[in-house]
């Protein structure tokens, strides 16, 4: 019982999220208006911003014990941000960006501050520009102070910071599993290519998380944090990358702005880079794709199973399987099912023995299905649906987006729908303001 309530401790980590969307006008383009004036400055707005580009909505939830909190903090977020956007305005529920004009005139990058925007304009003409235009889900996860006293206690000698490195070494090697299972871009949009060379003839699994999408082909070492810090930094002292920022590793170990000071302050939390959003949830992304990294967390921490000394090797054959698994055809069974099949079961056994505070077991079992059975994962879904019909799913992510607008501003607000209208409409206020409000439920 005791080793129960010490992995459920694990389990229960802090889970934050930060989902990406770009304003988009009743024509499916880039959105004209510029960031909503009934919010906070995007200068000072904490948790609604402005992310790379002017169309670029971000909401960032503050660290919770559970998903549903977590999901009810994005909600009411959405919320805010929705019922300031101008007339027939909305949120684009994919993350390639939607059609886009042939010199890319409309890619107009943010000027939170200035030195962001210098930065931005530095990126956006190495890099490739409408790649920018990319947006995902990032999740945070990381020890709760509970869970790092009974580590202490139980283990004196334990090293966090390795443990961190456990689960980042763990999530990197099983990047190719998330693709499979919540990869949800199976095309582009017009003038995303600038031109149809190598480009994919076929719909794939998810075209962000191949070598198509945004990055810099860059990756750290991950066998201790000061071999990630010197990888960083003297990438930065090549120009492989422009700044310590511009790391765009999947996975991120996050400590404070400066990465050097991981070397003395030591890794805070995790951020997975992993997610497309999802187009069949209203908020970008499921409950079940949020706690399946907080059971592959406990996992990984309670294993231990990898060689650190051997992590960026067994990496960079990760990565080859992940663009693999990325652009493989949605409705085809997986080239790794077996070994996606077999990982599943060793969380359902783990999850079996411990105390977890979610529906684990009923969460692998959905998984193991959408294994067997690829017309269950977010691209299967879309393809079966839409078939290989760029326009057909262009008309109906503009439709979802309609929808989903619709359904939010007129819906109680998220996580406050015992209060009156009069009170929840103050809450909302309240949050474009850019002040915090906590959510008091039993959702602890």
């Amino acid at each position: 019982m005791k080793q129960s309530k010490v992995v459920s401790d694990f389990i229960n980590s802090t889970v934050g999220l930060e989902v990406e969307t770009h304003r988009i006008d009743s024509k499916g383009e880039l959105s004209h208006q510029s960031y909503p004036q009934g919010l906070l400055n995007e200068k000072q707005h904490k948790f609604i911003k402005n992310d790379f580009l002017e169309t670029q909505s971000e909401l960032i939830t503050p660290p919770t014990k559970t998903t549903v909190k977590g999901l009810k903090y994005l909600g009411v977020y959405h919320q805010a941000l929705r019922s300031e956007l101008k007339s027939k305005e909305y949120l684009w529920p994919y993350s390639m960006p939607p059609k886009l004009k042939s010199d890319h005139s409309d890619i107009v990058i943010a000027k939170t501050d200035q030195e962001s925007y210098e930065y931005r304009k530095r990126v956006a003409k190495i890099r490739k520009l409408a790649q920018t235009a990319e947006t995902g889900v990032h999740v945070n996860i990381g020890f709760t102070k509970k869970a790092m006293s009974d580590l202490k206690a139980k283990e004196p000698d334990v090293n966090i910071n390795e443990l961190y490195l456990q689960a980042a070494v763990g999530f990197m090697r099983y990047r190719w599993l998330f693709t499979y299972l919540f990869g949800a871009t199976p095309y582009a949009f017009d003038n995303y290519f600038p031109n149809d060379a190598g480009v994919p003839k076929h719909a794939v699994r998810s075209l962000r998380n191949s070598h198509f999408g945004f990055g810099n082909g860059f990756i750290s070492s991950y066998q201790s944090v000061q071999e990630y810090v010197d990888g960083i930094l003297k990438a930065v002292d090549d120009q492989k990358l422009i700044a310590q920022r511009e790391y765009y590793g999947t996975v991120r170990l996050k400590g404070s702005d400066d990465v050097r000071k991981l070397l003395t302050d030591g890794i805070g939390y995790i951020e997975l880079r992993i997610y497309d959003l999802d187009p069949f949830e209203p908020l970008g992304v499921s409950e079940d794709a949020v706690d399946l990294v907080r059971l592959m967390f406990a996992y990984f921490i309670y294993k231990r199973p990898f060689d650190l000394k051997s992590a960026d090797q067994d990496i960079a054959k990760a990565c080859e399987k992940n663009d693999q698994v990325a652009l493989e055809d949605p409705l085809k069974t997986s080239a790794y099912h077996d070994e996606a099949s077999a990982f599943i079961d060793q969380l359902e056994k783990f999850s079996a023995q411990v105390v977890i505070p979610f529906n684990s077991q009923h969460l692998c079992f959905k998984l193991q299905e959408m294994i067997d059975d690829p017309v269950l994962t977010p691209s299967g879904r879309l393809i079966n649906w839409l078939s290989e019909n760029p326009d057909k799913a262009f008309k109906q992510l503009l439709k979802f987006a309609k929808g989903y607008q619709d359904d939010l501003i007129h819906n109680p607000a998220i996580g406050f729908e015992s209060l009156s209208k009069n009170e929840q409409q103050g809450i909302l206020a309240t949050l474009k303001k850019g002040i915090p409000v906590r959510i008091k439920s039993w959702y602890k």
